[in-house]
């Protein structure tokens, strides 16, 4: 385990995935603890502090590391991989790493400035009740799916404001310290049950304008903010940072679906043939090749995601996406996502009912990926919708 924000700097992909391999590992070994307390342990969110994998795509000038999406998606698989709640965490904070280098030096100072390991999460949903006042916003409502607000130091959620002109409404994100939010146990839950994605509700709260920001701005607009130029990470599209996010952790829990099937199939004995290895038969050997090509083809679609984000930093294009790209990020999103848990569930049912137990790692993976693959994100049918209709000539999903 390194022992600094500068180590982790330094450190090759292969080390970071190792460190990435090593907290997973040790989330997997408190896996019960997490499913029967509906949230991560402490020590296993603290490991995953401590390792300073969360700092990845943190700008430097916080102690980050300032790496290519590649890895983030690499690191975060590998976490998902062994634990898929705190993959998830992983995954969900630490794009809000990103996003805050755009935010105003004020708050960074606020925020990281006073504690730098503090986490952020937040809840886009633009259902706060707002209103204009001196110097600030008056904010008030409730929040759900809040992913980490456990363990976080500050919350961010969403409302919609007039924008500039007058006309057109504007998505802002409210930034709050914890201590000002109030959280109602309702995760009760199919799965990530460790992530504690629990409810929120704010009171009547003054948010000043230096916590307030505007995150359409990083789809759209010429000014991201103070680190707009600073490197290619900062030019990347919000949608493919915000996307990796969300297909991540599909990504690497399905892949742990394929080894623990192979691991399972390869030890199963079929009482009604005679005791014959299971590993002998023609079907599971059908269904792993199945599963094992699809997941290689969500892996190399995923890694494409990535790639062409960061090489659009590189070569210092616009990070406004057009309508017809915006539509094929979105469709390979759903393809990952829904691809990840079919082939989870071709598994699940080819392991035999001994996988129905809750003791059986097949069991928590099949409701974990299933859990993955109803974000808003990863949604198929408005992704592939969305998609055909752009190339139709017909504007797409609002979300894409």
């Amino acid at each position: 385990m390194t022992s600094s924000t500068l180590e982790m700097v330094d450190l090759s992909r292969a080390e970071l995935l190792d460190e990435a391999q090593e907290v997973g590992e040790f989330a997997c070994s408190r896996r019960q603890e997490s499913e029967r307390n509906r949230r991560m342990p402490d020590a296993v969110v603290e490991k995953l502090r401590a390792s300073g994998l969360m700092k990845l795509c943190r700008h430097r000038k916080w102690g980050g590391a300032e790496a290519d999406p590649m890895t983030f998606l690499d690191v975060g698989r590998e976490i998902a991989r062994g634990s898929a709640s705190l993959g998830w965490i992983f995954s969900v904070l630490g794009f809000h790493e990103w996003y805050m280098s755009f935010a105003s030096d004020e708050l960074q100072r606020e925020v990281w400035g006073k504690n730098p390991d503090a986490f952020i999460c937040d809840s886009f949903a633009p259902v706060g009740q707002i209103e204009k006042v001196s110097d600030g916003y008056t904010l008030t409502g409730n929040w759900r799916f809040v992913s980490g607000i456990e363990w976080s130091s500050w919350v961010a959620v969403g409302g919609i404001a007039v924008a500039p002109d007058g006309e057109h409404p504007e998505h802002l994100m409210f930034f709050i310290p914890r201590e000002d939010v109030s959280v109602h146990d309702d995760w009760n839950t199919l799965g990530l049950k460790g992530t504690a994605s629990r409810a929120i509700s704010v009171a009547p709260t003054f948010v000043p304008n230096h916590r307030v920001f505007a995150l359409g701005r990083l789809a759209g607009a010429e000014d991201r903010g103070p680190v707009a130029d600073d490197g290619p990470l900062w030019r990347m599209p919000l949608m493919t940072m915000q996307g990796l996010a969300i297909l991540t952790p599909s990504v690497g829990i399905a892949q742990r679906v394929v080894e623990e099937f192979t691991t399972w199939t390869k030890g199963r004995i079929r009482p009604y043939e005679n005791g014959a290895a299971a590993r002998e038969a023609p079907a599971p050997q059908f269904a792993l090749a199945s599963a094992a090509t699809q997941w290689d083809a969500t892996w190399a679609l995923a890694q494409q995601y990535a790639q062409e984000g960061w090489e659009r930093g590189l070569n210092g294009k616009s990070w406004v996406l057009t309508e017809e790209e915006r539509a094929r990020y979105f469709a390979w999103r759903g393809y990952i996502g829904r691809t990840s848990v079919e082939l989870s569930d071709q598994l699940f049912i080819g392991s035999g009912a001994m996988a129905l137990f809750d003791t059986h790692p097949l069991q928590q993976l099949f409701r974990d990926v299933h859990s993955t693959g109803v974000h808003i994100g990863v949604d198929r049918a408005d992704a592939y919708t969305s998609r055909g209709r752009v190339a139709m000539g017909f504007p797409g999903h609002a979300f894409h």
